[in-house]
């Protein structure tokens, strides 16, 4: 009971903080661009660029559990003819977590750099006995979605993938958020289609390894009964400034906190102003 309720959440953080490409994949996907199902409009990223570098630790109340990475490539990969951020999440259990359930997941997205909607994205996780490796090429402009694992579905506009949906949240202008305010987004995980809510809770200051940031305190609220039966289990924490990167993910469980922190970072798109000491 304690590893699958370990296991459920290590998997959460991976997917909100949240490789292998298959072989021979063209870079270039060919969609039908004549009449389409939606009218894709440039999106305002002050957030996020190429090069940036996040590493976590995860907790399980004193026990380090596992690590996560979050990158993305220093350059643009050309997608459809169009510069993408190149988007890469790794997640794997570490010590005595990974000794009682062995976690080694990766997830990549190629994010349209002016749309900020990914075209391609593949998962490779590998959990206990279970394994699963897949390629997602996302139709934006006609609505759909072709899994080699689970076929073809219709998506909502903007849709995002497991490895895109944080950094297009985090795009979003919070500047005149009031607590209570809801910011919505539109993602894809294993042939569904999933509302995911950004529920802003307010400002508050958190210290950690790397000192004290000003952060905005977030609830992230899964609409379907998929990861959370809470849903508001999950709290997240990002920094009050520009670049808005997770500072830290919580929740309680009944073993304790599971907890995860920020403990390096580099190549961000601006100063961190958010740092107070």
């Amino acid at each position: 009971m304690i590893i699958s309720t370990m296991k459920n959440y290590f998997l959460i953080f991976i997917f909100f903080i949240s490789t292998a490409i298959a072989e021979n994949t063209p870079d270039t996907l060919i969609f039908n661009i004549g009449d389409t199902k939606y009218n894709l409009t440039p999106r305002t990223n002050n957030s996020f660029t190429y090069g940036e570098k996040l590493k976590f630790k995860v907790y399980y109340g004193i026990i380090n559990g596992g690590t996560a990475e979050l990158e993305i490539a220093d350059k643009p990969k050309i997608i459809n003819g169009r510069n993408s951020f190149h988007i890469k999440i790794y997640g794997k259990s570490t010590g005595i977590v990974d000794v009682m359930f062995r976690v080694k997941d990766q997830f990549e997205s190629y994010l349209d750099e002016e749309y900020l909607v990914p075209w391609k994205a593949t998962k490779n996780v590998k959990e206990g006995n279970y394994k699963s490796i897949d390629l997602i090429l996302f139709d934006q402009l006609n609505g759909i979605a072709h899994s080699n694992e689970k076929g073809k579905i219709e998506i909502a506009e903007y849709t995002q993938d497991v490895a895109s949906c944080l950094y297009f949240a985090r795009s979003t202008d919070m500047s005149n958020a009031r607590p209570g305010d809801v910011f919505p987004v539109n993602f894809y995980l294993d042939g569904k289609n999933y509302g995911l809510r950004f529920k802003y809770i307010g400002t508050e200051n958190i210290k950690t390894d790397l000192g004290t940031f000003r952060t905005l305190k977030i609830k992230p609220q899964l609409l379907e009964g998929r990861v959370f039966k809470d849903s508001e289990a999950l709290t997240l924490w990002v920094t009050d400034d520009e670049n808005k990167i997770p500072i830290r993910a919580e929740s309680a469980i009944f073993v304790g906190a599971v907890k995860m922190d920020l403990v390096e970072y580099s190549g961000l798109k601006n100063p961190m102003n958010a740092k107070l000491r």
